[in-house]
């Protein structure tokens, strides 16, 4: 397979995670916002654009974070490079690019969704009934994530894409994590709004009941190894395919992923409410960007648009 395909595959991944991510975030927010007075409401919508780390630019295009505002910002607009329709873009160049190494449902699931927001449907659908239009981008990144789940084969492809798609998510976790705990670190209802951003309020509950600590969110957000959204559980799931696919011992990525997986699995999560738990999370962030970089570093070792020869075939 050439670096250029590995590449490719890995970002759309990443493309379609973050996609996903947002809308959730999105539909959560105008829940929470929904059920406070209108001159408390701006703070939720500014609460997410410091976890995409994107107020500065928001304010420069836009006076008020209103639902509107946001939808236009963060839904729609293609030169927002964060938004969800860049996101999809994205995604849809990148398979273009490959797409004669991926199956034809997953093609066509990136394309259905890139439809949707060409066509204007979207952008008239989230004036009418924000939810439904949330939903309906929602839909579609399950629709895509069926297709990739479902219609690709476990081969280097697969795991590429797996590995930029937990990449991702990691990343978007520690940065709910992280803003939470700065605004609103013993707030339960902020936390339990945290839970279902990742849709893990059902799972916290079943393990830990609906009266847990705060500490507890934290802890599961960051450790608990079988939700999927974990920090820990996305770590392991990278770790799992680079064992396979870096199989000439000269990758460095392999190692990042493992020491940042080190440090969440040999520490003792901090209080919410002491800087110890901004200072992990933010050594989890810096980690994972430098495993990412890394790991475009590795397709790209050799220079050029290399093949990798050690891969298998998709």
């Amino acid at each position: 397979m050439l670096s250029r395909h590995a590449e490719g595959l890995f970002w759309i991944g990443r493309y379609v995670e973050r996609a996903s991510d947002i809308t959730r975030m999105l539909d959560v927010a105008y829940d929470v916002q929904m059920e406070r007075p209108p001159s408390a409401r701006e703070a939720v919508w500014r609460d997410l654009l410091d976890v995409l780390y994107i107020n500065d630019q928001f304010v420069d295009h836009h006076d008020t974070a209103t639902t509107e505002t946001i939808n236009r910002f963060l839904v729609l607009d293609g030169d927002n490079p964060v938004s969800v329709a860049s996101s999809i873009v994205s995604a849809r160049t990148n398979i273009m690019n490959v797409r004669d190494v991926v199956p034809i449902e997953l093609l066509e699931s990136i394309n259905r969704l890139h439809t949707l927001f060409a066509s204007g449907e979207l952008g008239a659908e989230l004036e009418t009934n924000t939810h439904a239009g949330y939903h309906m981008v929602a839909t579609h990144c399950r629709t895509i994530s069926g297709a990739m789940f479902d219609s690709m084969a476990r081969t280097d492809g697969y795991r590429f894409m797996m590995l930029g798609r937990y990449l991702e998510r990691a990343e978007m976790t520690c940065r709910t994590i992280e803003v939470t705990r700065s605004v609103a670190p013993t707030d339960d209802a902020a936390w339990r709004a945290v839970l279902r951003s990742v849709s893990g309020l059902h799972a916290f509950t079943r393990l830990h009941g609906a009266l847990a600590e705060v500490d507890e969110v934290v802890r599961f957000l960051l450790m608990d190894r079988d939700f999927p959204y974990s920090v820990l559980h996305c770590l392991s799931e990278c770790a799992s395919q680079l064992s396979i696919v870096s199989t000439t011992g000269t990758w460095q990525s392999p190692r990042m992923v493992g020491r940042v997986k080190a440090e969440i699995e040999f520490s003792d999560v901090p209080s919410v409410e002491t800087s110890a738990l901004a200072e992990l999370v933010a050594r989890l962030e810096v980690g994972i960007r430098d495993a990412s970089q890394a790991f475009h570093d590795d397709l790209y070792q050799f220079g050029g648009d290399a093949t990798l020869h050690s891969f298998e075939a998709l």
